[in-house]
């Protein structure tokens, strides 16, 4: 027996056997190394349970991460909206000038006479923003104040009030008033509300960022039954 084996393994088709079978025997090897043991092919029920755990982790994370870009997404969209809102220098030219234009037109559709108007001092928010603020002094009947303060209110860009402080003035009747009795409203008496305040108005001179588009909505396609 031993000698037919070595004379088969002289003939060709013995030597390509033994060649065919050494191949094998170092794939098998090789696959044993590199892929860990054979138990790895076949999960059983552990290992798959294992793996949902890890599904479901990064699942989580997911979402966590989508939570995070929708905040960032959220802020980047109301702060372009607040520039939008605000006053743009290329836009609306420079509030250090029309400001107090703005006011004192407001004033004069009011028949309000103002007492003092500041000058419009600024001040910082950061690179692209800042404050633009202006101080009013004024004596005015209720009617004329409030009309005053609609038509200030009806401004564009849309101005805000900082400071409002107001109080009531009696103005003394006339000499050649007719003086009532007693059990009467003295109606010739006049008041006036003595009204000082000061206008804020956010001004924005940087570039405008760019639009931000709609979130992406991802979906896993890991669900299902598992």
């Amino acid at each position: 027996m031993n000698a037919k084996f070595k004379e088969f393994l002289k003939t060709g088709k013995g030597k390509l056997t033994v060649a065919c079978c050494a191949l094998l025997i170092s794939w098998i090897f090789l696959l044993t190394q590199l892929s860990g043991s054979f138990s790895s092919w076949f999960p059983d029920e552990g290992r798959k349970e294992g793996l949902r755990r890890e599904i479901k982790k990064f699942e989580s994370e997911q979402l966590v991460q989508q939570k995070k870009l929708k905040e960032m997404e959220d802020l980047r969209r109301k702060y372009r909206a607040m520039i939008e809102n605000s006053w743009q220098f290329e836009r609306d030219g420079d509030p250090e000038l029309l400001l107090r234009q703005k006011v004192e037109t407001a004033a004069k559709e009011s028949e309000l006479s103002l007492n003092n108007l500041g000058s419009v001092r600024t001040s910082r928010i950061n690179d692209d923003l800042y404050f633009a603020e202006l101080d009013i002094s004024t004596s005015a009947p209720f009617e004329n104040l409030m009309l005053f303060i609609a038509k200030i209110q009806e401004i564009k860009p849309r101005l805000a009030w900082r400071r409002i402080t107001a109080n009531l003035m009696f103005r003394p009747p006339q000499q050649n008033t007719k003086v009532v009795t007693n059990t009467a409203v003295d109606t010739s008496v006049q008041t006036n509300l003595t009204f000082n305040g000061t206008i804020r108005v956010i001004a924005f001179d940087g570039e405008l960022p760019p639009k931000t588009g709609a979130l992406v909505k991802t979906t896993s396609q890991t669900g299902g039954k598992r």
